[in-house]
């Protein structure tokens, strides 16, 4: 469906623009200037669709609601993915393929029961007890050694994700039989992440979680994920977000520390999230960043976790995951990770001094370097050392932190 105004020089265009303003009048007439004013739209180019249908999928009318603006934008509007999947268009991974599909709740032809979680469950003191993380914490795979670096690095933490163990039952059951810390011949501590796709969160129930700490055997863990968007519609958003408070607390009965995990679409959402966190007992937190940061919103839900909690902690502690540059504030509370360091020396991309090129970069490509993976030698040297690479680039981000 073309919009009514997409910006279009076109004659017809120019015409259903003159059709616009004419009905804008009409409904200014209808709605005060004043209402008007109060209760800005929020999309201005789906401001004609307001105008020619206000019903939406609940039923009720958007103009007459007042959850309209306040709690949500309308599935009328363009940034509803239930109202572009009846109009014909779905995103992979999310309204496609339709076996897969997160909104199928709100399908009206699909009825699925929800969840439930015990609600009461007897706190463990350990589950509650602090995790005190370094600056930056590396995440490591359980599959690729190249990111085992403790015999060359000594590091307090590392960070392992436990999608690796759903995805991979083999390597599941090695590490059920060894443990988290012989597998990986690690002695430091090693916390377990729960962050991971949305179609392996889908399939996941409480116990499933439980089986994979118990036996994996981390120092601490993550509270279970879940699927935040801001284009979503905001009671899907609000279900998921309740949903993790309620698996938050499920974790309370666990034998390891626990890291709260704070979700949200909105800063409303963050905001309940972080005081669920506090209010069961955990002593640290973890937000995710990567869509934050991509979005640039974490300035702002940062701020708002970080006001929370120090109300409610003495000493609060947020680990900011998926983030591997410090942001220059709040540095007594925050601790960061990243797999970034990996993934570049993948890719073949040098780090310098907070800096990312190739390694075939003028800059670089002859300059010697004596950290312990590179030994003297010049970034061009390490095209085919992948691991010596991913090395240089990890101490280079822990330097970012000293």
């Amino acid at each position: 469906m073309r919009y009514l105004t997409d910006g279009s020089s076109s004659s017809s265009n120019q015409s259903i623009g003159s059709d616009f303003r004419g009905g804008l009048h009409f409904f200014i007439r209808r709605r005060s200037l004043a209402w008007l004013r109060n209760s800005r739209l929020i999309y201005y180019r789906d401001a004609s669709l307001l105008l020619l249908r206000t019903q939406g999928n609940c039923g009720k009318n958007c103009l007459d609601c007042v959850l309209f603006r306040s709690y949500c934008p309308g599935c009328i509007t363009r940034v509803c993915l239930v109202g572009k999947c009846k109009n014909g268009t779905s995103h992979i991974g999310i309204t496609y393929p339709k076996e897969f599909c997160r909104l199928r709740e709100y399908c009206k032809a699909v009825t699925r029961s929800l969840p439930s979680y015990p609600a009461e469950v007897t706190p463990n003191p350990k589950a509650q007890s602090d995790v005190s993380l370094p600056k930056f914490v590396p995440v490591v795979s359980l599959a690729d050694e190249r990111t085992w670096f403790w015999r060359d690095v000594q590091q307090p933490w590392i960070i392992v994700r436990m999608a690796e163990l759903i995805k991979n039952k083999s390597l599941a059951w090695k590490i059920a039989a060894q443990g988290l810390h012989d597998f990986l011949g690690f002695e430091g501590k090693i916390l377990l992440s729960t962050v991971m796709e949305d179609e392996l969160l889908d399939k996941l129930t409480l116990e499933d979680y439980i089986n994979v700490i118990t036996a994996a055997r981390p120092d601490a863990t993550m509270t279970p994920d879940v699927y935040t968007y801001l284009d979503d519609p905001l009671c899907l958003s609000w279900q998921q977000t309740i949903k993790s408070g309620d698996l938050a607390r499920a974790f309370l009965g666990l034998d390891v520390p626990v890291v709260g995990l704070i979700k949200g679409a909105i800063g409303k959402q963050v905001a309940w999230s972080t005081q669920n966190i506090v209010a069961i007992g955990y002593q640290a937190a973890a937000l995710p960043c990567r869509e934050l940061a991509r979005l640039d919103l974490l300035d702002g839900m940062l701020m708002g976790v970080i006001g929370i909690l120090r109300k409610r902690l003495r000493d609060p502690h947020v680990l900011m995951y998926g983030l591997s540059y410090p942001l220059g504030k709040y540095k007594r509370e925050l601790s960061y990770s990243g797999f970034s360091w990996f993934i570049n020396a993948r890719r073949g991309f040098y780090q310098k001094q907070g800096n990312v090129c190739f390694l075939t970069d003028t800059s670089v490509r002859f300059e010697k370097c004596d950290c312990v993976a590179c030994k003297g030698r010049v970034a061009l040297d390490l095209r085919d050392d992948t691991k010596a690479l991913a090395l240089h680039n990890l101490l280079q981000t822990i330097g970012r932190f000293a």
